[in-house]
């Protein structure tokens, strides 16, 4: 009866150090894994401690990353990981930056315009394991196309451009033939549109041209650039020298010919008709 008794005994212990030395089966976690060789293992002998990370895009959140596997169960796991969290970008200029959907692990960061603003270079941002990927473009405004008025024409080399940048400020000046009637011959390109322009410039105006003796002028059509001013002799008279003249943009050009006197020769007598005293 006792020996019985030590053998059930001897029996029950080898049961029990059995039952404390079971393996444990390979761990999960969420949005983790394994660290280092452990990662290849898909059993683990009793009293092994394994340690994990979280996976790439996720970051920890705090409590321990170890749990030791005891009689074929693992202690628990007190490490938990959420989304790597990029925050948002820095302000940008003209612009603003849309998130889609957000700012976490995954995520698009674009790059909106102001109205009148255009995006040059660059793309859309993605947020990684380290933090925004990529480079945003840049917030350009467009520049103006070469502009234009009535009877007049940019000044200085800007006559030679077709296009010109954003806060670019052009000087007209009136055609030749043209004389200013006011108002400011500057503009100014803003956001791919230029300011309102100010100056006009009306037809070269020459007036009248001086009386003349023993004639009066003519103008054809009138006295404006082009136009010409004509001597017309008065009865008796004939224009001597000169011919017209014509209103350029410093006034009359050409010189005048002079109304003179017809005088008058010997009148002829037919032969045998004279009449002598």
């Amino acid at each position: 009866m006792a020996i019985t008794a030590v053998l059930l005994l001897s029996s029950l212990g080898f049961f029990a150090v059995t039952a404390q030395a079971q393996d444990c089966s390979r761990p999960v976690g969420d949005n983790m894994d394994l660290k280092g060789n452990d990662i290849l293992l898909t059993s683990f002998p009793d009293g092994t401690t394994v340690t994990f990370a979280c996976n790439i895009g996720y970051e920890s959140a705090g409590g321990s990353p170890r749990i030791t596997c005891t009689a074929g169960s693992w202690s628990s796991l007190g490490l938990k990981c959420q989304r790597k969290n990029c925050f948002s970008v820095e302000d940008v200029q003209d612009g603003q930056i849309e998130y889609h959907p957000g700012t976490e692990f995954g995520d698009k960061a674009v790059l909106i315009c102001n109205p009148g603003y255009m995006s040059l270079g660059g793309g859309e941002l993605t947020c990684g394991s380290q933090g925004w990927m990529g480079r945003l473009p840049v917030c350009e405004a467009p520049g103006c196309s070469r502009p234009v008025g009535d009877n007049m024409d940019l000044k200085g080399n800007d006559i030679l451009r077709t296009s010109f940048p954003d806060g670019t400020t052009v000087t007209f000046a009136c055609n030749t033939g043209y004389e200013s009637a006011g108002g400011s011959p500057r503009i100014t390109c803003t956001a791919g549109s230029w300011s309102s322009l100010g100056l006009k410039c009306q037809r070269k105006n020459c007036f009248s041209v001086e009386e003349v003796e023993n004639g009066q002028i003519e103008y054809r059509p009138g006295k404006e650039f082009g136009d010409k001013a004509v001597l017309i002799c008065n009865p008796g008279h004939m224009p001597v020298g000169g011919g017209e003249l014509t209103c350029g943009s410093q006034g009359w050009m050409g010189r005048l010919p002079v109304c003179e006197e017809v005088e008058c020769g010997d009148p002829e007598i037919p032969f045998g008709q004279g009449h002598f005293g």
